[in-house]
């Protein structure tokens, strides 16, 4: 956390004093919880967490908590008009004891309905859970020390690594992933965050949209698999490599990346692998933000769209923007020198939220 002209920030929330501040930090962490357990887009989940937040049930203290409640109301205007009118009845009906029995019938029904639609989505995250495992287990991976790495590697080091220009045809596949690229072409490389579930193969084709229902073996899943960009080149490095990932409500693919809201772990965990067919490299994390999709029309920079800086001045508004949308305020370290990889996942703190974590090549 850092404090600029007396004011505390998390991502593009700005507070005057540290009180407010934590009040945020509480108001993310339990939106946080809520999203992991619930799917809010769910009409009838909707329904119940907005009447919930709404008669005091869940309490929120922050512009945050304000900006999160007015996304579950914009969600069930959207997507849930007829449930609005069942829940006032009922909300009505509940001040009579006449109408007791047939409010008892009416959420032992939408519980039934609870437990069978999560029921269905447990069983299809279990088995892609067990996929995901058996790939896995093919890959040995020791955890890496965070201060031995950063140490291991001077910045003129780095520099003359992140300038350089390689032929493809002289690489070679590292020997541990041989196997993989013969099980998929599409395979082209892994990435670890240690003490998360993040522990994947990475995927990149021409369709940016393909891995997000598809997973290793070809084979629709609804959990997909973290993919690179099909704009960034994974041997001589863009500027900014992102890769996407599902924030699955098992904490699956890259649904433990919010463990970065905690600062606690965020400092303790700045070093990420993210490997290629060809070499082993590793990031130091140097921001974590919040953000958001942007309309066509929006005269914004979209951090997803960043891949190569063809000038300072884009480079400059990638920067800025990464410092304006920073859970942990502005002193972000990196150079127009710097490798960069972006995280970049959904959020649903607001419509349409993403998460991405920022980190610079350090190996």
């Amino acid at each position: 956390m850092e404090q600029t002209d007396n004011k505390f920030r998390i991502g593009e929330f700005t507070f005057d004093t540290f009180h407010e501040y934590r009040d945020g930090q509480e108001d993310l962490k339990k939106i946080e919880c809520i999203n992991k357990e619930l799917d809010i887009h769910d009409p009838k989940v909707a329904v119940r967490l907005y009447n919930m937040i709404r008669t005091g049930e869940i309490v929120f203290k922050s512009p945050i908590g304000d900006k999160f409640y007015a996304h579950i109301a914009d969600i069930v205007a959207d997507k849930s008009v007829g449930l609005i009118e069942t829940s006032d009845a009922v909300d009505e009906a509940e001040d009579k004891v006449k109408y007791s029995k047939i409010i008892g019938f009416g959420l032992a029904g939408l519980a039934i309905i609870f437990f069978a639609y999560f029921g269905v989505t447990e069983i299809n995250e279990y088995i892609s859970t067990n996929k995901m495992a058996e790939l896995q287990a093919q890959k040995n991976y020791t955890k890496t020390d965070d201060s031995a790495v950063k140490d291991s590697v001077t910045n003129n080091e780095i520099a003359t690594i992140n300038s350089r220009v390689v032929d493809p045809s002289t690489l070679t596949v590292l020997p541990e992933y041989q196997s993989y690229l013969r099980q998929n072409k599409d395979f082209v490389g892994w990435i670890i965050v240690p003490d998360t579930q993040v522990n994947y193969p990475i995927m990149q084709t021409n369709n940016n949209e393909y891995y997000l229902n598809h997973g290793f073996d070809g084979k629709e899943d609804s959990a997909g698999i973290p993919f690179m960009d099909y704009r960034c080149d994974y041997v001589n490095p863009t500027t900014n490599t992102i890769l996407y990932g599902h924030n699955m409500n098992n904490g699956s693919m890259f649904g433990e990346l919010n463990k970065y809201l905690d600062e606690n772990f965020y400092n303790s965990h700045k070093v990420i692998s993210m490997d290629t067919l060809y070499e082993h490299r590793q990031y130091e994390v140097v921001a974590v933000c919040l953000s958001e999709v942007q309309y066509q029309d929006d005269n914004k920079f979209r951090y997803y769209n960043f891949i190569n800086a063809d000038n300072d001045a884009e480079y400059e508004a990638f920067l800025q923007t990464v410092k304006t949308l920073s859970v942990y305020g502005k002193n972000i370290d990196i150079q127009k020198t710097d490798k960069v990889l972006t995280l970049s996942t959904c959020n649903n703190y607001t419509d349409d939220g993403r998460l991405f974590i920022v980190a610079k090549r350090i190996k």
